[in-house]
């Protein structure tokens, strides 16, 4: 009887690590099949992160582009800028040359207006001096 119960219990032990080693292997075939698929998935990861990393490039390269061309356009503001400030040098020289040219002009003109003024002076000066020896020699015509 311990001979027959060992014996039973041997074979159930038997029986469990057969099931056992069955449930190992099923486990084992889906372990290697999730580790296929999970390789695949990384590879597929992988490919995406390839793919996102030139596009990242592509975008870079295309910045740099706009940043070359931004240097570009604030190069022609600063040359903008130093035209607008030759010009505006110009106007500032022009401006002093007609003032300078006004003073000179208005000088010019007072100093004329006032040798006229002395002349027209000296002139009617010289009329009425000379108009009462006129009258009386008319008045002496008439009479």
């Amino acid at each position: 009887m311990v001979n027959n119960e060992l014996s039973e219990r041997v074979d159930r032990i038997d029986q469990k690590v057969d099931a056992l080693s069955v449930s190992l292997d099923a486990l084992l075939v889906s372990l290697h099949v999730l580790s296929v698929s999970v390789d695949e998935r990384f590879e597929l990861v992988d490919k995406r992160f390839e793919q996102v990393d030139r596009r990242f490039d592509e975008i870079d390269q295309r910045f740099e582009q706009i940043d070359r061309r931004f240097e570009q356009v604030d190069r022609r503001f600063d040359d903008i800028d130093k035209r607008f400030e030759e010009v505006q040098q110009q106007f500032v020289e022009q401006r002093e040359y007609t003032e300078f040219a006004y003073e000179r002009l208005d000088r010019r003109m007072s100093d004329g207006f006032t040798r006229l003024e002395r002349k027209l002076d000296q002139f009617m000066d010289a009329q009425s001096r000379v108009a009462p020896t006129r009258r009386s020699r008319s008045s002496k015509r008439k009479g």
